[in-house]
């Protein structure tokens, strides 16, 4: 008998559940319930088109769905009728009856718009989010030759548009109500690098400062936050995301308000429906607590696990470690696991071992700084993260601590790695195992 396996939502989670099912089960029936007009859009590149490095074309994908003997029902999935399998699904005035054996939903998140005065007013008229395509180019639309523009929300997507908007603005202030960037995720002393570049770079950082008001009369003008008016032609509005999951609930799936609940093979509370990308709960790969990250490399692991499953298969997600990088100007940023915070508010009595050091031998043209962090376990040596700052260099490291946090190696054996070294490439003592070495140096004299 044929299997027939619907996928609602097209993104990271959506296009991996695909690829694993037609490996998996080649004979499947697949349809993707999804309302883009293209088969795949790239969101993690829009603030980078708009900063003129990536052609807005190319965050637009078709990779041919029908060819692929794949149905594509292009819609917004409603409600499941999990009884009789049936996902009902709408686009304008047409309406869809797609019945399943198997379903996966991956509907993504959406933007979070607080709930300020004068918000509502200026949306999509001034202040935008840049989620889609269509945010964009609407921005582009707009912008013309405003000179002054505004970022509110000092995230991955807020650091990457205030960047973006300096290609168009002579003025551009970030605003973040918490007291560093990126928070909740990189430690405050690595944030400050962070803040410090940006402002070398022109652009105006305003912390623990909260948005009262969105202002304006006939058009936005500004915004009052923290007991002043800060003027601006034009705003971003990267408050965060939510998990999308108004399919589920419609549909009496179990959710919280981090998302979907599933369990380890990503099933959902209702039979024959799993759940994979940022509309689910996720947690972390350390200890098995919730963890707010949504990255479409988790998506994608997400959506692997969920594909194999809804095919009949037998896989097991083990949680995120919640491994990011960021690049904003000339720095990059990336972190996995536990800030110093969290991993105190888990349990955890975190020591770090971190230190500033060249990526090349100092007789060697062209080399750049880069700052490592690594976070463990004092008494156990249980990994809990890693962060890094620079030019370059800082993803490939954090990687490798990603990689011993998955499976589980203590940071008392990471002296043993051997990393690749050539002066023109690296130190042959790598920065890294450094700042692991330093970490385990202050690990006992505690």
């Amino acid at each position: 008998m044929v299997s027939r396996i619907v996928i609602a939502g097209f993104g990271s989670a959506g296009y991996a559940a695909l690829m694993a099912i037609k490996r998996n089960d080649p004979k499947a029936e697949i349809t993707v319930i999804d309302p883009k007009e293209r088969d795949l859009m790239h969101p993690c590149g829009i603030p980078y088109s708009l900063e003129n490095i990536v052609e807005e074309e190319g965050l637009l994908q078709d990779i041919g769905l029908s060819r692929m003997n794949v149905q594509k029902v292009r819609a917004r999935g409603l409600r499941i009728d999990t009884d009789n399998k049936i996902i009902f699904s709408e686009d304008g005035s047409d309406s869809f009856e797609t019945p399943y054996d198997t379903a996966i939903l991956a509907t993504g998140y959406r933007p979070f718009i607080p709930p300020v005065p004068g918000l509502d007013r200026f949306m999509g008229n001034g202040v935008y989010t840049l989620a889609s395509v269509k945010d964009l180019k609407m921005v582009r639309r707009y912008i013309g030759n405003k000179k002054t523009g505004i970022v509110v929300g000092g995230g991955a997507i807020g650091i990457e548009a205030a960047v973006a908007l300096k290609e168009h603005c002579g003025t551009v202030t970030l605003i973040e109500m918490k007291d560093q960037l990126l928070p909740g995720v990189i430690d405050d002393d690595i944030s400050k690098l962070l803040e410090e570049n940006l402002k070398a770079h022109g652009i105006n950082v305003l912390l623990s400062t909260a948005v009262d008001e969105f202002t304006g009369r006939d058009n936005f003008s500004g915004v009052s936050a923290g007991g002043a008016s800060i003027a601006g032609d034009v705003c971003i509005l990267a408050a965060g995301f939510r998990a999308n999951t108004d399919l589920a609930e419609n549909s009496g799936i179990e959710c919280t308000p981090n998302g979907i609940v599933v369990d380890t093979t990503l099933r959902t509370s209702k039979d024959s429906v799993f759940a994979a990308g940022d509309c689910i709960s996720a947690w972390s790969v350390i200890d098995g607590k919730t963890t707010g990250a949504k990255l479409a490399t988790s998506a994608y692991k997400q959506g692997t696990v969920a594909g194999l499953n809804a095919s009949g298969g037998a896989a097991g997600y083990r949680g995120t470690a919640g491994t990011f990088v960021t690049r904003a100007g000339n720095i990059e940023i990336a972190g996995t696991g536990y800030t110093t915070a969290i991993a105190r508010e888990h349990g955890y009595d975190p020591v770090s071992g971190k230190i500033k050091s060249g990526i090349l031998p100092e007789y060697f043209p062209g080399g750049t700084e880069i700052t490592v962090k690594v976070l463990f376990d004092k008494t156990t040596g249980k990994l809990l993260g890693a962060q890094g700052a620079g030019e370059r260099g800082a993803a490939e490291r954090v990687n490798v601590i990603s990689t011993a946090i998955e499976f589980d190696i203590p940071v008392t054996e990471l002296p043993r790695i051997e990393m690749a070294y050539c002066p023109a490439v690296s130190e042959v003592y790598d920065p890294l195992l450094r700042a692991v070495d330093f970490g385990l140096r202050r690990m006992k004299r505690s």
